[in-house]
């Protein structure tokens, strides 16, 4: 049964309420804002408690959120990981270990300053309870083991700054390294990854994961090594300083020990969960700005502000989780460490007043002591909150080695050969293909498209007209059959020696950010202006560009957006006359567009067309009638093919489809 999700909850979980009763029947209404924000995090995360076994957005009843959590299977993080980790660090060795070596100079310096205490101490508490000496000679004493210990300190903190600047060195090094692999690798990996991959999702791995890792590649061996350093020698020197001292505390080393060992798994868990949400509220957000015109045609703001709050909700409250976690974790320790001061001062107070130390040694040794525990202590601490850190750290880094594991489904043969240039025959034998290989979109597709013939592709919405496309691109292999270029089966040859030889027009003409003239050489980053320029006199594209208020050199703004559709469309054709394909494939490239742009872009693509294999899908009306062969498909097979007017004769699918277009030839689309 689905669950009812009345005003309150709706309240709790968004700014809107509403009744949500039905899947097909739901209506909003802004409520008024809440001036007390910290009573209104208490009810969301109330709601969220009462919740949060059921992962239901209230907005989308019915609808599981696990399906969009490729990490939903939490598990406690092991050390192959740490391992990994650590690898990753392994070219930056040296630094690290010139770092680290310096470190141990600067803790061994550090640690004498409660030797220094109990050696003054000692002399002051020997000197004015022993027979009186030479004054100016105790003060001069204790000014050189003053200035000793300034030293030390000087040097110390000297060391420090240059062990500073080489571990920041070494570790932004290291996140460069790893932003430059998860980059590479999402150029490589095969569209299907891309299809099943929520833009937000990439975008968390390449931000906030990989930022998360920062601090323990720029400060994680240091602080292990240090803090285990520094636990180790001062509970040495507590043992030299007073082995009953040291005692007395031993015991509490297991507790500390079970302890860090209770929340480690339980932390490292929590904080999986809280990188994965955070990823679920990255991945809404980027879809939501990215359609923001659909969210706005379709009045979708205030539902979809509730969705985002639902989700904030739950991320919140795995945060709240966590904290609730370390605020156990961390006075525990705390605690463990007061104890052992309460030890330390009552004991050594009772060795001294039974004199089972010697009272002018004694009291220095002490507080010695005390110090040295507090040292012992001040790491585990350390490492308490770094464990946090750690955590976060790993729980991304998971994710992130996750993306450099993965194996592109489309990589070149071990024996791919360089595709020679070629003249641009193609065939397809007996192709069927899936995106899902148990559910085939084409089904024993079989042509031969001699080189320089125009083919286009008919049919209806979703009959595998773009599949042919991108199969021909090699996007993705065919579960059955081979597509082949000059008899070269295109799974046998190298990527880049392939697709230096085709172009590709999309109707959504994607730009990247930059100029017009940086956009047109996207294709052949050699090409100088003179080149592009003589490129676009040629296809008829100079004047239309240079009507533009920068000319080449205008802006075109993120994904083209200071530019209208069809002057997109012109500054793609001409980047791939510039690129100079042999095989060129044009899918959905020209439709809503003015009369006038149509018919620069018409003109246009005829000098492109010339001496190239082409393939077009839903084209204008006028482009497929001159098309040496014609394809139709439907539910992935072609049912007719051949020329405009032999299929007219044929009187069946195309003829149909014929009707369709003169019916609609104001707009001159086909209806796909």
């Amino acid at each position: 049964m689905r669950p009812h999700w009345d005003e309150k909850d709706c309240i709790a979980g968004s700014l809107c309420t509403g009744d949500i009763t039905s899947r097909n029947h739901r209506t909003f209404r802004p409520v008024e804002y809440n001036p007390k924000p910290m009573a209104r995090v208490s009810h969301a995360l109330r709601f969220w408690q009462k919740k949060r076994r059921e992962k239901v957005s209230p907005l989308y009843h019915g609808q599981s959120l696990a399906g969009d959590q490729d990490d939903a299977n939490y598990k406690p993080i092991e050390w192959p990981l740490v391992r990994r980790m650590l690898q990753t660090l392994w070219p930056h060795r040296r630094t690290y270990v010139v770092g680290l070596s310096l470190g141990m100079v600067m803790v061994g310096l550090d640690m004498l300053s409660p030797t220094f205490i109990r050696w003054i101490i000692n002399y002051v508490t020997a000197f004015t309870e022993g027979p009186r000496s030479d004054e100016n000679a105790a003060i001069l004493h204790v000014g050189m083991l003053l200035g000793f210990w300034a030293l030390s300190v000087v040097t110390a903190r000297l060391i420090d700054r240059k062990l500073i600047l080489l571990m920041t060195g070494a570790g932004e090094a290291v996140q460069f390294e790893i932003r430059i692999r998860l980059f590479a690798k999402l150029q490589q990996l095969s569209m299907d990854y891309y299809d099943k991959t929520k833009l937000g999702r990439i975008i968390s791995r390449m931000t906030s994961d990989i930022s998360a890792m920062r601090e323990v590649n720029v400060w994680g061996i240091w602080r292990v090594v240090a803090n285990v350093m520094v636990i180790i020698a001062a509970a040495g020197m507590l043992c030299v300083t007073d082995w009953r001292l040291f005692l007395s505390v031993a015991w509490l080393g297991p507790v500390l020990f079970f302890t860090n060992e209770f929340f480690r798994k339980r932390v490292g868990r929590k904080w999986q969960e809280v990188r994965e949400w955070f990823t679920q509220v990255s991945t809404n957000m980027a879809e939501n700005i990215t359609g923001v015109r659909v969210v706005t045609a379709f009045n979708r703001q205030t539902s979809n502000l509730a969705h985002f709050n639902w989700m904030q909700v739950r991320n919140t409250g795995n945060n709240v989780q966590a904290g609730r976690l370390n605020a156990v974790y961390q006075p525990s320790l705390q605690l463990v460490g007061f104890v052992g001061k309460l030890i330390i001062l009552v004991f050594g107070a009772y060795l001294v007043v039974s004199g089972h130390i010697d009272r002018n040694q004694g009291i220095g040794s002490v507080i010695a002591a005390y110090m040295y525990w507090d040292w012992f202590m001040n790491p585990i601490l350390d490492m308490g909150n770094f464990l946090n850190m750690l955590m976060q750290s790993l729980a991304s880094g998971e994710r992130v080695y996750a993306l450099l594991d993965m194996k592109p489904t489309m990589q070149d043969a071990p024996n791919a050969i360089a595709l020679p240039r070629v003249c641009g025959r193609v065939q397809f034998e007996k192709v069927t293909f899936g995106y899902n290989p148990d559910r085939p979109v084409l089904f024993d597709v079989d042509f031969d498209a001699q080189a320089g013939q125009t083919i286009a592709l008919v049919g209806h919405t979703g009959s595998g007209k773009s599949s042919i496309i991108s199969l021909l691109a090699r996007f993705y292999r065919p579960q059955k059959g081979r597509v082949l270029i000059d008899g070269y089966d295109i799974q046998n040859v190298t990527d880049v020696s392939l697709h230096r030889q085709m172009g590709l027009v999309l109707q959504t003409n994607y730009l990247f950010t930059g100029t017009v003239l940086d956009n047109i050489r996207y294709a052949r980053p050699e090409a100088t202006q003179e080149q592009v320029i003589h490129a676009a006199t040629a296809l008829g594209t100079h004047d239309a560009i240079m009507v533009l208020p920068g000319g080449y050199d205008t802006q075109v703004g993120e994904r083209g957006a200071n530019m209208s559709l069809g002057q997109r469309q012109l500054v793609c054709f001409t980047r791939a006359y510039l690129a100079d394909p042999r095989i060129f494939m044009l899918d959905e490239a020209t439709s809503s567009i003015d009369t006038g742009t149509e018919l620069l872009l018409q003109r246009s693509l005829e000098k492109l067309l010339q001496g190239r294999t082409t393939f077009i899908v839903a084209h204008r009306l006028s482009t497929i009638m001159r098309a040496d062969m014609i394809l139709v498909i439907d539910h992935g097979k072609i049912i007719e093919r051949g020329t405009h007017a032999e299929l007219l004769l044929q009187d069946g699918k195309y003829a149909e489809l014929y009707e369709q277009f003169a019916s609609h030839k104001t707009n001159g689309e086909t209806s796909e």
